[in-house]
């Protein structure tokens, strides 16, 4: 199968209400892979999963489907491992969703699961109800607002995010750090009709869409 131009969609077990926030992203050639009750997730929401990853203490189960069981006991998570899975399968574009919420010690975790996919050369969405969210490392970036979220944050996962430049927002910098316990980068909105603009020198962050 040449995935050269495919997504492997990463579906957690995070409680959620719906995943109708995912119709504008989905495409018909994605590839589910379910991390254990991502599975009840995934068929709740009417989507055709094609691999499961899991250990089934939420609720998951890989009959049916290609799959890779886990032991209950192991230093990593269901979803960590679902991740390198699908980069193990070639995917270097991935969408992880029902990943926040709930515990907080998995959603953190998850958050700095993009970080990994960045290092082994993936790029990657999280996606909530309420927030689109990517790893930034230093460079220059254009983010169009499509589909359409209210803000823009540039959160630092570094203590401090150097040389930050924001255009086509509605408070534009130049230069400027960014600290990790300060709250500067919140609430930022791209102007109507523009993608912004975003680059910074040294750090990393997390760019969060949110309505």
């Amino acid at each position: 199968m040449d995935i050269k131009n495919k997504r492997a969609v990463i579906i957690g077990a995070a409680p959620c209400q719906t995943l109708d926030y995912l119709a504008p992203y989905l495409r018909e050639d994605d590839f589910i892979i379910c991390a254990d009750g991502g599975r009840v997730n995934c068929e709740k929401a009417g989507l055709t999963p094609h691999w499961y990853v899991g250990d089934g203490d939420s609720g998951g189960w890989g009959e049916g489907l290609p799959s890779m069981t886990l032991p209950t006991e192991k230093d990593f998570t269901d979803s960590e491992a679902a991740v390198h899975q699908a980069l193990r399968m070639g995917y270097r574009s991935l969408l992880l969703c029902a990943c926040t919420g709930g515990r907080q010690d998995h959603h953190l975790a998850n958050l700095f699961l993009l970080e990994a996919i960045h290092q082994q050369n993936g790029e990657a969405l999280l996606l909530d109800e309420t927030n689109e969210i990517r790893y930034l490392a230093p460079g220059c970036y254009t983010i169009s607002n499509e589909p359409d979220y209210h803000y823009l944050g540039l959160i630092p996962l570094d203590s401090t995010l150097e040389g930050v430049t924001l255009r086509n927002v509605k408070y534009e910098v130049t230069n400027l750090t960014f600290r990790r316990w300060e709250t500067l980068g919140v609430s930022n909105e791209i102007l109507p009709g523009r993608s912004a603009e975003v680059s910074f020198t040294a750090g990393a962050a997390l760019l969060i869409r949110s309505h």
